[in-house]
C-alpha cells in the first residue's frame, strides 16, 4: 500500500489536540506528519492559528519515530538564511526526522496583514530557486558566500553541520516550481486537486531529472489530498495514486481522527 502520511490541522484546535492526534498517527505506523505554514486563518482571521515550526519543535519532543515537516513553509516567510538554521535546529530536536517541505508562497492577504514583501510570481519562484541553493549550503557547516538577485550571504555560517540533513520537498503546481524541485530538491509535492495538470508536471519532472543526470529512484514524489479524497474507496484511491507514479500520500486530516478508519486502512 501507498505509505500514508497525515496533515494536522492549526486552524480552530488547541496543541493538546494536534499533540494527540500525532501520538495515534505515530502508534498507527503512520508514515509521517505534516502541518501548515500560515499565520492567519483564511476562514476567520480571528480564528486561532497554530504556528507551524512551533509546533513541529513541540510534535518533535511527543514522539520518537515518525517523520514529521512543514507542508509546505513558505519562503517568503523567513530568509532561508533563517530558515536553514530554524530547519536544522528542529532536525536536531527530531533527532533526524525532520523534511523539510518548502514554497515559494502565496496567500497574498495573509503577507499583507504581516507587513511581507511577498511580490509578483517570477519574484517568488526566483527567491525560493536562491533559497533551494542556499539552505543545503549552510547545512554544510561551512562559511557561505551568496551573491543572488534577491539574497546575498558573506561567509555565512550555520553550526552544526548537518551530516544527514533533511530532505527538501518543493510544493507547487506550475511548471516552474516542478523544474525547481527537479534541479535542487530531494522531492516533490503536488495537491490532487489540480490533476488537470499532472500529465505536464510529471512529464517536466522527468525531461527535467534526465537532463540534470537524476532519476526517480532516489526522488520522492508524493500528492497532497484530504481526508473526504479518500475515505470513500481508500484502497482504489491509494492504488490509483501508485498507479500515476507517486511513493507516498499526505492526506489532510480533520481532528478528531477518524481512527477506526485509519485501522481499518492501514493493517
Amino acid at each position: 500500500m501507498l505509505p500514508l502520511g497525515l496533515c494536522l490541522p492549526t486552524f480552530g484546535v488547541r496543541y493538546v489536540e494536534v499533540r494527540s492526534a500525532a501520538l495515534a498517527a505515530e502508534s498507527l505506523g503512520c508514515d509521517s506528519l505534516w502541518v501548515w505554514d500560515h499565520y492567519v486563518s483564511w476562514n476567520d482571521p480571528r480564528e486561532s492559528v497554530l504556528e507551524g515550526w512551533t509546533t513541529l519543535a513541540g510534535l518533535a519532543e511527543a514522539t520518537r519515530s515518525i517523520r514529521l515537516g512543514p507542508l509546505v513553509a513558505n519562503n517568503t516567510n523567513r530568509h532561508p538564511a533563517r530558515l536553514a538554521k530554524v530547519a536544522a535546529t528542529l532536525h536536531e530536536l527530531a533527532d533526524g526526522r525532520l523534511e523539510l517541505g518548502l514554497g515559494a508562497g502565496g496567500l497574498a492577504a495573509e503577507q499583507i496583514s504581516f507587513g511581507i514583501d511577498q511580490g509578483d510570481r517570477a519574484t517568488r519562484t526566483g527567491r525560493l530557486e536562491e533559497a533551494l541553493q542556499i539552505i543545503p549550503a549552510l547545512w554544510t557547516g561551512e562559511p557561505v558566500d551568496f551573491a543572488g538577485q534577491h539574497y546575498q550571504l558573506k561567509g555565512a555560517i550555520a553550526s552544526p553541520r548537518l551530516d544527514a540533513p533533511p530532505r527538501i520537498i518543493v510544493g507547487g503546481r506550475s511548471p516552474a516550481l516542478t523544474r525547481l524541485a527537479a534541479r535542487y530538491a530531494g522531492g516533490f509535492n503536488v495537491e490532487w486537486r489540480f490533476r488537470d495538470r499532472f500529465p505536464q508536471l510529471l512529464a517536466i519532472l522527468e525531461a527535467t531529472l534526465a537532463d540534470v543526470g537524476r532519476s526517480r529512484a532516489d526522488f520522492d514524489l508524493s500528492i497532497h489530498a484530504h481526508w473526504h479524497d479518500l475515505a470513500e474507496a481508500p484502497d482504489a484511491t491509494l492504488a490509483t495514486w501508485a498507479n500515476l507514479g507517486f511513493n507516498r500520500a499526505l492526506v489532510m486530516m480533520p481532528l478528531p481522527l477518524p481512527i477506526k478508519a485509519l485501522q481499518r486502512l492501514l493493517r
